[in-house]
Order: C-alpha cells, then sequence, then structure tokens
C-alpha cells in the first residue's frame, strides 16, 4: 500500500505531441463538444441552486427580522410616542379648537400659521379629523389602545391577547363615540363631541328606526359592558373574594393564636401547681410548722412564694385553675404541719416556740446563695447528616463468593520463553540489529521482552520489524514499543500461546483494591507485570470506551460496574445506564431502590435502565440540569467540589431545611454511542459534552462505549473532555488513531486485551473477566437488602421543542400544588424552594418542580443562586394566568 502511494508517474514534457488522423480529430472534437455541453448543463443546475440558495436565504432573513427583539423594541418605542403625541394633541384641542379650526381648513398642509395646538399643525389636523370628524372623545381609546401595545412590546406586561384587546378598543371606540354622540344631540350642546361619525349614525337611525333608536343605544351600552367591562367587573369581584378570604385567614389564624396562648398558660399554670406540691416553690419564714394553722388564711397564702401568687391572680382569670389552686395551697398548709424546716443560717439558741406568731413579719429574711448552672454552647448548630440512617442500618456489600475464584499466580513456561528469545535475537540479527540484553517479563496473555540494542542502532528500524518478528514466532499480536517510557529499552509484546483469564474476584480481593483510597476506585485487570490495575473515575473523569464487536467491551463495562459496587454504597453512589441493545444492562434493573438515578416519569417503571431511544435525550437534559443544582448548592456554601460538600454535610455544618443535602456520585454508563449519535445526534452530543465539560466537580462521571470509532461518531467535542480511553482490539489502524491518537490496537489479540490512556500513560491490560451468572448473583444480593432508599430522582427534564408557553407541559403534568403554591407566593410576595418544602413538607425535587413550572408559566423569575425568585405578577395577572391553563 504504501509503494502505490508513493509512486509518482514520470511525465516528459520534451516529447512531441502525437500525431491525430483526420478520423481520430473528428472524435475528438465529437468528444469536446459533449464535454462543452455537460459543463454548460452544470453551470446552468449550478446557477439555478445558487438562485434558490440566494432566495431561502432572503426570505430566511425577513422572517428572522420581523421576530427579532429589536423590531419589537422599535415598534413599542413608535407606538408610544405615537400615543404621548396624540394625547398632547387631544388635550390641546379642547382649548384650542375654535381658533385653529378655521385656519387648518383655510390653509393647505404645510402652510398653516399660528396654530395654538401644543402638537403643531400635525397635531391640530389629527385632532380635528379624530375628534371633529370621526369618533369625537371616543378617540382617546386609540390613545389607550398604543399605550397598551406599546407597554406589552417592551416589559411585556400587561398580559393580553393582541387580537382580542383590538376588537374590545374598537366596540369601545364605536359605543363610546356613538353614545357620547347622541348624547350630545339630545343635550343639544354647541360642540359635537361624538364626532361626524356619531352625528351621521343618529340622524340614519333616528330617522329609520325613530325611538327604535334608544333601544339601539341600550343594546350598544350592554354590548360594550359585556365585552370591555366584564374583565374589570371580574376583576373587582375577584379582589373582594380575595378580601374575605384574607379576612378569614386572619380570623382563623388569630383564633389559633389565643387557643395556643390559652393553652400555653394553662400548662404553666399546670407547671407551677406541680412545683408547689413538690414543695420546690414554698417560702416559709422561720416559724414552728405547728402554728401555721393559727395564721390567718390570708396571710397563709401569701406565706407562699409571693411573686408566682401574684403573677398567677394578674394572668391566669379561670375560675377553674384559681379554685385548683387554692386547693393545692389549702393541702399544703395542711401537709406542713407535720413538718419541720430547719435554716443553716440561723442561731441555735433562737427557740421556735419562743417567737410569736404575731411578730413573724418582724423577723428578717435568712440570705441564700442562688447557685444557676449554664449549659455549654457550641457555638455552632450542628445539623443531623443525612447519614445518620445509614449508620444505623449499615450497608452489607456482597460477598467475594458471588464470583469464581481465580489464578493468582502465572505459570512460566521456561521453553517457550528460551525459544521466543533465542527467535527474537535471530530475527534481529538477520536485520543487522545487534543487541546487548534482552529480558522477559510473562503477564496472563503477553510477554513482554525489553530488549537494549546496540549503539548505533535507529529505534525506526527496529520499529519497522514488527511484520518480520511476528513471521518469526508464528504469534499473533505482536507489538513493538520503541522505547519504553522511562527506560532505555525496546519493548516487543509477544502473545502467549495458553493465555490465562483474569477473574474478577482476584482484582477484588487484591490487597492495591482493599487498600486504596480513590473516591471512586475502578479495578480494570491485570498488567503485564501481573499487578492490578486501579484508576480513579473521579479523576480521569471520564471514560471513553471503544473497540470491534465481541472484543471485549461489555465485559469491560460490566467488570467497571461491579468494583464500583464493591467499594460504594447506595447512599454514595448512583448509576444512570443507557443501553440501545436493551439486553447488556438488563440485569441491573435489580438495583432500582439502590443504585439507580431515574426521571420522575420513570419511578414507577420496573425497567429504570433506559433502552427507549425517546427517554435519552429527556434524561440526558435532566442530568445537566441536576448538574447545575448541584453547583448551585456548592456556591451557596462556597465549597469548590463534592467533597468539600459532603464533608461538610457529615459534620452537620449545612441546614437540610434549606435544601442541602448528601450529594451522592452519579456514573453515567452509554453502551453503543454510535447508535445514539445515529438515531439523536446533537441531541444527545451536546448533553454529554456539557456534562464531560462541567460535570467533574460535582460528583458527575460519564462512562461512553461504541464499537463504531469512526470520526462522526467520536467527534473532537468528545475526544477533547473524554483524556481517559479505553481501547479494544480495532480492525484498523485509523481507528486506533481516532480513540488512542496513535496506533496500536489493532494489533490486541482480542478476548479483553486492551490499551489504556490514562494521566498521558499507555498500559496494556488484560481486563478481568466477569460473567453473567456472577452479575446477576451480585444484583440479587443487593436487591435483597433490607432499608432499600429507593432510586434517586432526578430533576423534571424540560419540554421537548423548547416550548415554554405553558405551564410546565400539559395540564396533567402539573404538580397537584401548583395552584395552592402560586397564590401563595404572590400573596406572600417571596418564592423558595427551601420554603415550598418547610410550609408544604415536600421534597427537594418536588419543591423545585414546582418552582421550575412557576417560572415557566411567568409567576416567578429565574434562580439568583441563594437569594429568593422574583415575583412578576399580581393577583390579577395570576388568575387570568390561572384561568389560560
Amino acid at each position: 500500500m504504501n509503494n502505490y502511494q508513493s509512486y509518482t508517474p514520470h511525465i516528459d514534457t520534451n516529447e512531441e505531441p502525437p500525431v491525430i488522423t483526420s478520423g481520430a480529430s473528428e472524435q475528438q472534437d465529437r468528444k469536446n463538444t459533449e464535454n462543452s455541453s455537460r459543463r454548460s448543463s452544470k453551470k446552468k443546475g449550478k446557477n439555478k441552486t445558487q438562485d434558490k440558495k440566494k432566495e431561502t436565504t432572503i426570505v430566511e432573513k425577513v422572517k428572522t427580522f420581523l421576530s427579532s427583539p429589536a423590531l419589537r423594541q422599535i415598534t413599542g418605542i413608535f407606538l408610544g410616542c405615537l400615543a404621548v403625541y396624540l394625547l398632547i394633541s387631544f388635550l390641546s384641542y379642547f382649548t384650542a379648537c375654535i381658533k385653529d379650526q378655521s385656519v387648518i381648513n383655510n390653509a393647505p398642509i404645510g402652510g398653516a400659521a399660528r396654530i395654538a395646538n401644543h402638537g403643531g399643525e400635525g397635531g391640530a389636523r389629527l385632532a380635528e379629523f379624530l375628534i371633529n370628524r370621526s369618533f369625537g372623545v371616543g378617540s382617546f381609546v386609540i390613545i389607550v389602545w398604543l399605550g397598551a401595545m406599546c407597554m406589552k412590546l417592551l416589559i411585556g406586561r400587561p398580559r393580553f391577547k393582541s387580537v382580542n384587546f383590538t376588537i374590545k378598543c374598537f366596540v369601545a371606540l364605536i359605543t363610546v363615540s356613538l353614545i357620547v354622540g347622541i348624547s350630545s344631540v339630545i343635550t343639544n350642546t354647541y360642540v359635537n363631541w361624538g364626532g361626524y361619525h356619531a352625528h351621521y349614525v343618529y340622524e340614519f337611525i333616528n330617522s329609520f328606526l325613530g325611538y327604535g333608536s334608544y333601544i339601539l343605544c341600550f343594546f350598544m351600552v350592554a354590548l360594550f359592558v359585556v365585552i370591555c367591562l366584564n374583565d374589570l367587573v371580574a376583576w373587582i369581584r375577584r379582589k373582594y373574594q380575595e378580601r374575605a378570604e384574607r379576612r378569614r385567614i386572619a380570623a382563623e389564624e388569630r383564633a389559633a393564636r389565643l387557643a395556643k396562648e390559652e393553652a400555653l398558660m394553662r400548662d404553666e399554670h399546670e407547671e407551677h401547681i406541680d412545683d408547689i406540691r413538690a414543695g420546690e416553690c414554698v417560702t416559709l419564714p422561720v416559724t414552728n410548722m405547728k402554728d401555721v394553722s393559727d395564721v390567718p388564711e390570708n396571710e397563709a397564702q401569701m406565706s407562699f412564694s409571693d411573686t408566682y401568687i401574684l403573677e398567677d391572680e394578674t394572668e391566669s382569670k379561670d375560675s377553674e385553675s384559681v379554685s385548683q389552686y387554692e386547693e393545692t395551697v389549702a393541702e399544703v398548709a395542711a401537709t406542713a404541719k407535720a413538718a419541720e424546716m430547719t435554716v443553716d443560717d440561723m442561731p441555735d439558741k433562737v427557740e421556735s416556740e419562743s417567737i410569736p406568731v404575731s411578730d413573724v413579719s418582724d423577723i428578717p429574711e435568712p440570705s441564700m446563695v442562688v447557685n444557676v448552672n449554664q449549659i455549654d454552647q457550641d457555638g455552632k448548630r450542628h445539623y443531623k447528616s443525612q447519614l445518620d440512617f445509614e449508620a444505623q442500618h449499615k450497608y452489607q456489600f456482597p460477598p467475594f463468593s458471588l464470583m469464581r475464584e481465580g489464578i493468582t499466580k502465572i505459570s512460566v513456561d521456561a521453553e517457550e520463553q528460551m525459544e521466543n528469545k533465542e527467535k527474537i535475537q535471530k530475527t534481529l540479527l538477520d536485520f543487522g540489529i545487534p543487541i546487548t540484553k534482552i529480558e522477559a517479563t510473562v503477564g496472563p496473555t503477553v510477554t513482554l521482552y525489553e530488549i537494549v540494542p546496540d549503539k548505533g542502532v535507529k529505534i525506526a528500524k527496529i520499529r519497522s520489524l514488527v511484520d518480520d518478528i511476528a513471521l518469526s514466532l508464528s504469534a499473533i499480536g505482536v507489538r513493538i514499543i520503541a522505547p519504553i517510557p522511562g527506560k532505555g529499552t525496546v519493548g516487543i509484546e509477544v502473545a502467549n500461546k495458553d493465555p490465562l483469564t483474569v477473574s474478577m474476584q482476584t482484582v477484588i480481593k487484591s490487597r492495591k483494591y482493599q487498600e486504596s483510597r480513590y473516591n471512586l476506585p475502578v479495578a480494570l485487570g491485570s498488567t503485564i507485570s501481573n499487578e492490578v490495575y486501579i484508576a480513579d473515575l473521579a479523576k480521569m473523569p471520564h471514560l471513553l470506551v471503544a473497540g470491534a464487536t465481541g472484543q471485549g467491551k461489555s465485559v469491560g463495562l460490566n467488570a467497571i460496574i461491579t468494583s464500583l459496587l464493591y467499594c460504594k454504597s447506595p447512599s454514595q453512589l448512583k448509576f444512570v445506564m443507557i443501553d440501545p441493545k436493551q439486553v447488556e444492562f438488563s440485569l441491573y434493573n435489580k438495583l432500582k431502590n439502590h443504585y439507580l438515578a431515574v426521571i420522575p416519569d420513570d419511578l414507577d417503571s420496573d425497567e429504570p435502565v433506559i433502552t427507549d431511544m425517546q427517554k435519552v435525550e429527556a434524561t440526558l437534559n435532566s442530568l445537566c440540569i441536576e448538574m447545575d443544582n448541584r453547583y448551585t448548592l456548592l456556591k451557596n456554601v462556597h465549597a469548590r467540589n463534592i467533597e468539600e460538600y459532603n464533608g461538610k454535610i457529615k459534620d452537620g455544618k449545612l441546614n437540610p431545611a434549606e435544601g442541602h443535602r448528601f450529594l451522592p456520585y452519579i456514573v453515567v454508563v452509554v453502551d453503543e454511542f454510535g447508535d445514539l449519535i445515529m438515531v439523536s445526534g446533537k441531541n444527545v452530543e451536546m448533553p454529554i459534552a456539557r456534562l464531560a465539560q462541567k460535570a467533574r466537580a460535582v460528583g458527575m462521571h460519564v462512562i461512553i462505549a461504541t464499537q463504531r470509532p469512526s470520526t462522526n461518531v467520536i467527534t473532537g467535542i468528545i475526544k477533547a473532555n473524554f483524556p481517559a480511553r479505553i481501547s479494544f482490539k480495532v480492525s484498523s489502524g485509523v481507528d486506533s488513531k481516532t480513540i488512542l491518537d496513535t496506533s496500536g490496537a489493532q494489533h490486541l489479540i482480542g478476548r479483553g486485551d486492551m490499551l489504556i490512556f490514562n494521566n498521558s500513560e499507555m498500559v496494556r491490560v488484560q481486563c478481568a473477566f466477569i460473567d453473567t451468572p456472577e452479575v446477576e448473583s451480585i444484583c440479587e444480593y443487593i436487591e435483597q437488602q433490607p432499608y432499600a432508599p429507593g432510586p434517586y430522582e432526578l430533576p423534571e427534564p424540560p419540554m421537548a421543542n423548547g416550548d415554554d408557553s405553558s405551564v410546565g407541559g400539559p395540564v396533567g403534568d402539573r404538580d397537584p400544588l401548583f395552584e395552592e403554591v402560586a397564590r401563595r407566593v404572590v400573596n406572600s410576595n417571596t418564592a423558595s424552594t427551601s420554603s415550598l418544602q418547610r410550609v408544604y413538607s415536600i421534597g427537594y425535587n418536588r419543591a423545585g418542580k414546582i418552582m421550575d413550572q412557576l417560572e415557566a408559566a411567568g409567576i416567578v423569575g429565574p434562580s439568583q443562586g441563594g437569594k429568593p425568585r422574583a415575583v412578576l405578577v399580581d393577583q390579577i395577572g395570576l388568575e387570568s394566568i390561572l384561568a389560560s391553563v
């Protein structure tokens, strides 16, 4: 193939042109005419297509300009200026119409002088035409229409349908003109305020209908009220109902508050009574308890905790409580006769019997030391972590026994190694390449021979001998690494005659995996040096897997998923699996309540693994919304990544009532990405590109696999955002360069043999093998785990085709609390997701969904980070929105 590419034909320009005979010349002329006709027809066709393209581009440009915001703003400003100008001219007309009318009627357009109207000659002529010669004072409706349309085009409010509003204004114009004109004729005023329209119409209907003209006027008034004033009447009725509702709510709140205060007072009263019975609130003077019965009843009562008795008598007005309190005091006085109080501060020589009862008040009060204990304060509120439930009900990881045992030590065939060594040396010497040293490293499927060439040997010469070495060794999958990075040697990889299978159990039970401190350790298999290859998916941060059919892609994906299932609990990790083939990930449907994340529409589905191509786009867009929501949470608490944020959650520094929650890692696994691109194209590629660009910091990682590694599938956007790549055996070096940016994957031997490009390093790894029964056993074990948290609910995906004209989609898709929440938000003029969670006791996802629906309806503004959203409508606008959907 290289010979054909390097071949260049030689053309001698010094030779004389060949002699052409007459017959040949005629044939040549015929060919030239045919070619010229073909070229002319092609040019005509090209000109036609170019003309069509120009026509289509002009039409598109006109449509784009007519629908552009700039045209709306220009039209709105023009209508507003025209409305102001007409208003000035109309108001000036009432004071200057007599002076200007004769001047305008006798002078040509542009030649009138000394016009008193503030709108000039143009304003005077417009006012004369519209008010006097047309519709009279009803022309002010035109100003109302211009002003309303201006406001709608510029700021989007008031909200109304343009055609409906125009019809109502036209009816109002005719009706006002007719009614005012008839009133002017009947009252015989000097000026006909209804204009010529009303004057001529009244003359016609009066001569034609007689007194029926008054019936017609009444009909016009009724029509005006029904069509134009119906909205006003509905608004007044709605305001009255809202006022009555507010009064009712305020009365209920007041009654509830009074009942609560009364219950609190009653509880406090009962507590004090219990304290008196326990003797904690009793304070008696130093006297003999035997003489307490001789003290008058009122003095005996005052001898107990005076402060409490006075407060209780002033605050409590309940007769039952007072009587109960008196009974309690009597019981305490009766039981105190047998009691004996000793005070350490009193002298021993004072005899209690020598003190008369009448002198009790003269004895000084004994001093008392009051010890007040203080409750230690932390200074920072400690919120309960969401992981406390998992700590109480510890998740049990699947045991190793669910997977098959494998061979941990590789058996070395010494004869095979020596034979290959001699063949390699002989082949290199045959081509004039002496070597000074050779060393073999035996792997499970491949043996690496490291050679040290003699001085003066070019590396490119060794690299070109890959086919010759493969021929001499009679082996497949020979690959030359010249040189090996970090070593002064050249590597020759040769497939073993008896390859060994690397079991998944061997990889999972390895010390390197068990002692790994990676956030998302992915155990892929064994290297040539028989070391377990483990990578951190959190630092990759996304992974591209490619390879021909039947070379081990699906087994590799199962190995990745299994290695994550053996190290992360359901609260720490969630999967989103997309399987166009419908059979590769079907076993993982059993993990729905533990490890899978779904959109709200699939919460009740028995197949959370996405196999329907119509749901793929919605799920990917939902993941993008989840990514943006997570970034908002991180921004509000000044965290840079998910590890810092979850650390604050574990320490109880974040309040769950404010929407904070533990964020699990989300791993998106997409199989047969090429098929998705063929079906959906950019609708799938762009969300995946967004996730690949931004989702790393919030713990969302993407793994895509394809068996067609062409440039239209693995585009530049995908390659730029997937730095970590895995290539199984491919059919050509072009496919290898598409995946790895270098050749070599076409020399792999298949059956799990793969090249991993990660951290700018290329490593050959034998993928760990896990069979379908093993995956099924692991999924069944996890499915039987108690206290399943349920599927992780992703946000509501945006509507198809970007249609935001309705409130969050069809009426059936709206949340049942939508109208109630909308009225509450407008009444309180506050809109936040956390307030909806607290008031309605709902989860964060549902509250966020309701808030997105309110934003789509135009009731609230967009999210402003940690601040509440702006409320865009009032009560009238809200009711019109609710009535229109």
